[in-house]
């Protein structure tokens, strides 16, 4: 469906052609704030949730927009267009009927897993069993304090949530200003988290997946907040053990947990110039990372090879930390680096 840009069509409509929504007429340059003034789609009737994220196009008069992630058919979906001239309008699509199920998506995981959390930790990751409801994030995640009450000012409340392409890992950030120290919100409000604080995070199980049901069950995790991590990753008191037998596998233990979903890109294993292919996870709260090759080792020299991308759950890199004292020499011109642990068989 197009619209085309003439005198003779005047009726705005908004039409949806499978994962695109086409909307017009419209003449002209795109309004100041760009297209998402003339054109949203939304996932939830609530007036104060965000649009979906997506691309926006131009043709023959009117307006497209494809959404990022394409929403499930049982979603219900409000288009509103704005015209250049008239009263805005509004079109609902989706929202086929299915049947009644019970609830089957789960918190898959939260890390960092550990229960204590540096007073400084920068991010969370939270995995599901089937991809959720984009743009509700912000009303199902809290955390509490030890009275139950909720803390205020936690995390970076985005619009554009950070899903994985799937919608089913969520990245949750820390207020870095609230971190950082010498920033004015670290001044004024002080650290997310206090040092010997015990609270709770909190996801309610009302929270719904991209099909509309709600989570099998909500999750409670308690943890105690313990002194900041500034210094940086320090591949020095890394422990690495090399195979003991050719199945065997190759494990790195570390002080402090890392930040899960950088680490399994950040760390390889490398026999001179080839990459070795294998199966790399993280236990012990991501404080060991443990490596299984695809063959059996075969006899020689070995490296564990960090990408300058690792990072401990305070954001410190190799050779940087996270929060700097500028007036440490050196320091404010330092940069992340990668590094190589030799091991032999």
């Amino acid at each position: 469906m197009r619209f085309p840009d003439t005198p003779g069509v005047r009726a705005a409509r908004i039409v949806r052609d499978g994962a695109v929504f086409r909307a017009g007429p419209w003449s002209g340059p795109p309004p100041p704030g760009g297209w998402g003034e003339a054109l949203e789609v939304f996932a939830s009737d609530d007036p104060g949730a965000p649009a979906m994220l997506g691309v926006y196009g131009r043709e023959a008069g009117g307006v497209t927009f494809t959404p990022r992630f394409a929403p499930a058919a049982s979603l219900r979906l409000r288009a509103v267009f704005r015209p250049r001239e008239g009263e805005p309008i509004t079109a609902w699509f989706g929202g086929v009927p299915t049947p009644v199920r019970a609830p089957t998506t789960r918190v898959l995981s939260l890390t960092p897993s550990t229960e204590v959390w540096p007073g400084n930790i920068l991010r969370l990751y939270l995995s599901f069993s089937a991809p959720m409801r984009i743009g509700e994030a912000w009303r199902h995640i809290r955390m509490l304090d030890a009275a139950a009450r909720p803390m205020g000012g936690m995390f970076v409340e985005i619009e554009q949530e950070l899903w994985d392409p799937e919608g089913r890992r969520l990245t949750v950030l820390f207020d870095p200003a609230r971190i950082k120290r010498g920033l004015v919100d670290h001044i004024n409000e002080g650290p997310p988290l206090a040092v010997g604080q015990r609270c709770t995070l909190e996801i309610d199980v009302a929270w719904r997946d991209a099909a509309g049901s709600r989570l099998v069950e909500g999750l409670a995790k308690t943890i105690i907040v313990a002194p900041p991590l500034r210094a940086a990753l320090d591949p020095g008191a890394w422990r690495v053990a090399a195979p003991a037998a050719p199945r065997d596998p190759l494990i790195v233990d570390f002080p402090h947990p890392l930040d899960a979903a950088l680490a399994l890109r950040a760390l390889s294993v490398w026999k001179g110039a080839a990459e070795l292919p294998g199966q790399g996870r993280l236990e012990r709260d991501e404080r060991r990372f443990v490596f299984t090759p695809d063959s059996p080792w075969g006899a020689g020299r070995y490296a564990l090879r960090a990408d300058p991308i690792l990072e401990d759950i305070a954001g410190n890199r190799i050779g940087r930390p996270f929060d700097i004292d500028r007036r440490a020499p050196g320091l404010a011109e330092a940069s992340a680096r990668a590094a190589e642990l030799p091991f032999e068989i």
